[in-house]
């Protein structure tokens, strides 16, 4: 049986917008992710992203450090029930989705460097974030992601900002915006 027309742009469409989007892609059996048709890795640079090459031994012991003093049971590891459940910084829902982020390997606990590594992303992240949060609302609307002049191609700022609006909403919260530029961070080229 035959598709309509209508159909088959209607496929056509929605790969595009996919694309656009930053959603992965299969190339080979590994699953890619293009930002108008940019690597994360290729888009991070263009913010100015250092990760791991940013980050003295001074802020790596630092991180250390407060692992450490998470870790109260001292066996060199985060569990969901230590970090999440019994954790008693920030909200249930903020300490559920630093976990994820952080366990990397998903093996259902947070590593020391699992842990350091999540803070390099994510702390340099925020840092850029509210460099571009004109108005210091903690939220980055889509004129202020534009006007913030960190990606000079206005086709590629629009493409990145849809890709980390995740909503759709038209702006951008931190959990929201840390998910996608941790995903990005963490890709392979």
């Amino acid at each position: 049986m035959k598709k309509p027309l209508g159909h088959l742009l209607l496929c056509c469409s929605a790969l595009l917008f996919a694309h656009a989007q930053g959603k992965p892609k299969k190339d080979r059996g590994v699953e890619k992710i293009e930002i108008a048709g940019h690597t994360p890795q290729h888009i991070l640079k263009l913010f100015a992203f250092k990760g791991v090459a940013g980050v003295t031994e001074q802020q790596r012991a630092n991180y250390r450090r407060v692992f450490g003093f998470l870790d109260v049971d001292r066996d060199k590891r985060h569990s969901k029930k230590e970090y999440v459940e019994n954790g008693r910084y920030m909200t249930l829902q903020a300490r559920q989705g630093i976990f994820r982020a952080s366990d990397s390997n998903q093996d259902g606990f947070v590593s020391e460097e699992e842990y350091v590594m999540n803070r390099i992303i994510t702390d340099e992240a925020k840092e850029i974030f509210f460099q571009m949060d004109a108005n210091e609302d903690s939220r980055l609307t889509r004129k202020e992601f534009l006007a913030s002049g960190k990606l000079k191609d206005p086709k590629l700022a629009k493409a990145v900002f849809q890709a980390l609006d995740t909503d759709g909403d038209g702006e951008l919260v931190i959990p929201e915006y840390l998910r996608v530029w941790g995903r990005w961070a963490r890709s392979k080229p």
